[in-house]
């Protein structure tokens, strides 16, 4: 039982990763809502896990914004020991944008909450602006994928690449409105593998690679909140796109 969190329609406890090393060191990650003395935050915890219980909570990332609606939130392991950590924008949408909120945002941070050397814009913990809601990430060898709610239209099942911009809130779904030309031009916006209209709620992701159904093999499974559905995005073979 997690005590802090506070629950406001779509905010509470939201998601939770185990440490790809879990043998060597347990850590459980978790990321959730709270009432802080200045307002409704989100907040990312490491804890321990020993003698069946977690223990030694290290806070790695606090005060993202929140809000009734929209907090993300996904937490990945990555493959080189980062943690990824999706954010929505928090109920204000221009914050996906901008390089000074954790809004809209997918992080990426180390294990112990340091910000690596190696992201993308110098000492921020950003990984990639312009997200609205994102709520699935997998990663699928040197590549990873997010899920993300559009507003009435365009929910995205998006390739994340370094450093990119995902054009919300002046984008929704591909760059095909004049309006939206300019700004991915000008932004070098990443277009979505796939989005759909109307709108699925995206939201878990996975990866199956498996012989055991081999119709799925190489394919993303994803979850929607509408009528509890499930779909199958075969990969192509190098994986930068739905077939």
């Amino acid at each position: 039982n997690v005590a802090e969190v506070v629950s406001q329609n779509e905010g509470g406890l939201l998601g939770m990763a185990l440490n790809s090393e879990f043998s060597t060191n347990p850590w459980v990650f978790i990321v959730y809502n709270y009432n802080s003395p200045s307002g409704y935050r989100e907040k990312v915890v490491r804890y321990n896990y020993s003698g069946g219980t977690l223990n030694t909570p290290l806070t790695l990332l606090d005060m993202i914004p929140a809000s009734s609606i929209h907090n993300g939130s996904r937490l990945m392991v990555t493959t080189d020991q980062k943690l990824l950590i999706t954010t929505g924008d928090a109920s204000v949408p221009v914050n996906a944008q901008d390089m000074g909120s954790l809004s809209g945002k997918i992080l990426r941070i180390n294990l112990d909450g340091s910000t690596p050397s190696d992201n993308p814009f110098p000492n921020s913990k950003v990984w990639t602006v312009g997200h609205r809601n994102p709520q699935g990430l997998v990663q699928v060898g040197n590549k990873i994928y997010s899920s993300e709610h559009g507003p009435n239209n365009d929910d995205e099942v998006n390739l994340i690449i370094r450093g990119s911009n995902y054009g919300w809130p002046n984008v929704e779904g591909f760059c095909d409105k004049p309006s939206e030309q300019s700004f991915c031009t000008t932004n070098n916006v990443v277009e979505p593998l796939m989005a759909w209209t109307p709108t699925i709620a995206t939201s878990g992701l996975t990866y199956y690679n498996s012989d055991f159904i081999p119709q799925f093999k190489n394919s993303l499974l994803l979850l929607s909140l509408k009528a509890s559905k499930f779909t199958q995005l075969k990969l192509n073979d190098t994986g930068d796109k739905i077939d």
